[in-house]
């Protein structure tokens, strides 16, 4: 997850380290944020977007590895074996 989206304030995204769809389902009920909070559209990275009261359950949530910005993010899951 990264602390915020650098491009629109307030937000964050959530990524699967192995791009399970069942778990970012049931992180996004977990949090309490909306099910329109999950984008498929990039079958590379599906992901959440989260706001509000969501993003900080997600922040504060134990297991969740929180990067300061997107692109470490996005590094850090570059480097992982594939899956």
């Amino acid at each position: 997850m990264d602390r915020e989206n650098l491009f629109a304030r307030g937000w964050s995204h959530v990524l699967s380290t192995t791009n399970d769809i069942a778990e970012l389902r049931e992180f996004c009920r977990r949090v309490g944020a909306p099910s329109s909070a999950l984008h498929l559209g990039n079958r590379r990275w599906p992901h959440l977007d989260l706001k509000l009261e969501a993003r900080d359950r997600a922040l504060a949530s134990p297991g969740v590895q929180v990067f300061e910005r997107t692109s470490e993010m996005l590094r850090f899951l570059r480097e992982q074996p594939p899956f």
